[in-house]
This record gives structure tokens, sequence and C-alpha cells, in this order.
């Protein structure tokens, strides 16, 4: 398999994941509830496949330990929040707000891995906060004032989704030694944990029963049937695609998520930027071409 088209189709499946979380919410299913079921089942498939290869695990906890735990908690909250911010907020907002991911990385990365921050990596992080701040509400002509559309839970959860998963990527970097279905069961695991943890904290026992009991038997399957096949294809695809490619190249192609959400959103009416949202928008795109661009003349420095 090509890991760019791999990768392509997963970005693609990651921007379009609202529309079947959407669908299967207005069955009667909360979107805790769909989660937790398509999370379990993703992890419940993929550690089957980690016990098989069971040898590889005892390997990777035993040289990746910190790592792994660290992949439990930041890509299980980076699910979680990016996957009920789509579901609760402005779907463009949401992956714009997401996709401060590569100012998070770089942070990140100079903090964990020593990498270095030059002009144009200090100038994609201004480009990507000023995109923020127009999305979120911002004029240029009154920085105290906001839209009709204020910050909200789902911009926050948005937000806190891109740095959780900038982290859970560093994370993967220094453990991809290990067992790549490993590393995917631990990130499921964690969501399918962080999941359990907000319906204990959220829902009595009775108004469990209750919901239970109204949610047709067609809510639960879809939301298996989701976990079976489209987490799955994108989560596999996407680190599958990342670990088989220079990391320039595989930060363009996940710009498809972006895209895709933009445009799916557009079409079907989801989206409720104005222009200095769009202009925001553009500006987070552009930062996110140019990060691509700067590691991919770190990486020839590199090569040289």
């Amino acid at each position: 398999m090509n890991p760019a088209v791999v990768l392509f189709f997963a970005s693609i499946l990651w921007g379009s994941a609202w529309i079947p979380l959407n669908a299967i919410q207005e069955l009667g299913l909360s979107h805790s509830r769909l989660l937790l079921v398509a999370y379990s089942v993703g992890a419940l498939l993929t550690w089957l496949l980690v016990w098989q290869r069971r040898a590889l695990l005892v390997q990777a906890v035993a040289g990746y330990r910190r790592e792994l735990l660290g992949i439990l908690l930041f890509g299980g909250v980076a699910n979680v929040s990016f996957s009920i911010a789509l579901m609760e907020g402005d779907v463009v907002r949401v992956m714009v707000l997401f996709y401060l991911l590569p100012v998070w990385s770089t942070l990140l990365g100079r903090w964990w891995l020593g990498e270095q921050i030059n002009f144009l990596k200090t100038l994609m992080i201004a480009m990507a906060l000023l995109g923020v701040a127009l999305v979120a509400g911002l004029k240029p002509d009154n920085l105290t004032s906001f839209t009709s559309a204020p910050w909200g839970l789902a911009d926050t959860l948005g937000l806190l989704a891109g740095f959780t998963y900038a982290a859970n990527n560093v994370l993967f970097r220094r453990a991809e030694a290990a067992d790549l279905p490993t590393r995917v069961g631990v990130m499921l695991l964690g969501s399918a944990l962080s999941l359990l943890l907000v319906e204990i904290v959220g829902v009595t026992a009775a108004d469990a029963h209750g919901l239970v009991a109204q949610v047709p038997l067609s809510a639960w399957l879809f939301a298996a049937l989701y976990g079976v096949s489209w987490l799955m294809l994108m989560s596999f695809g996407s680190q599958w695609g990342v670990s088989k490619l220079p990391a320039s190249r595989s930060a363009l192609i996940i710009i498809m998520e972006l895209v895709t959400a933009v445009l799916s959103a557009e079409l079907l009416g989801a989206s409720a930027l104005d222009l200095a949202g769009w202009l925001g928008c553009g500006l987070i795109l552009a930062a996110s071409v140019l990060d691509g661009r700067t590691d991919s003349g770190h990486s020839q420095a590199a090569v040289s």
C-alpha cells in the first residue's frame, strides 16, 4: 500500500467524522455513550491483534513504559475532546482551533525532543495564533469585542484536542520502535477509559437505566459499526501513514482533514463563520503549509 494514499484517505475520514457521529446521535444516543461504544469496540479489536503479537507488546512495555502511559493519557483525551467538540460545536471552528496542532507540536518538540525553533517556525506560530484570534471572534477594529458566536465549551475542547494530540504524536515518535498496533491500542484504550470516566461522573444509575431503555437498538449497532469501520480505518491509517512518510510530506497531507471539514460543513450548512473567521481559517491553513515546508527544509539539512 502507498502510505501517502492511505494517509490522504485517513485524513478525509477524520475531517468528515462529524457526519456519521451527528447522524448516530440523532437516533437518540448521547455523544458520550456513542463514543464509549465506538472506542470500546475499536480498543477491543485492536487488543485482540496486540495479544496475538504479545511478544512485541512485552518489548514495547519494557522499553517505552512512560511513553505508553503518556499515549494512554494524551491520546485518550485528544480523541474524546475532538469527537465531542465536533458534535457540540461549529465544525469549522473546532477543526480550525484543533489545527493549532503545528504550534503545540513545535513547542513540545522543543521541550521534549530538543528541536530548534527558527524564524519560519516563529512566523508559523504567529500566523496560527492570529488565525485563532479571528476564529474566536476578536474583531480587528476592536480587540475587546466579540462576534455573535462567543467562545464556548466546544471551542475549548477543540483547543485541548489539538494540544493533547500534539503531545500524543510526539510520544508516538519517541516510541517509534514499539509495535504500531500496541501504540494505537493504548491510544484507543485511553479514549475508552476517558469516556467511561465521563459517564461515571456525569450520569446517575437511574439516569443511565432510563436512557438505555429509550435508545433504539439500531443506535447502539451503528455506534459499534462506526468503531469497527470508520474509527479503526482513520486511527490505523493516519498513524501508519505518518510513520512511513517524512514529517514534511505527512504534515501537508494531513491538512486534508481541515479542508474536508471546511468543505463538508459548508456544503451541509454546519458552519457559521463570518468573514473574519474565514480569514482566520486561511491563516491557520497557511501556517500549517508553512510548518510542512520548514520541516522539509529541516529534513534536507539533516540529510546533507
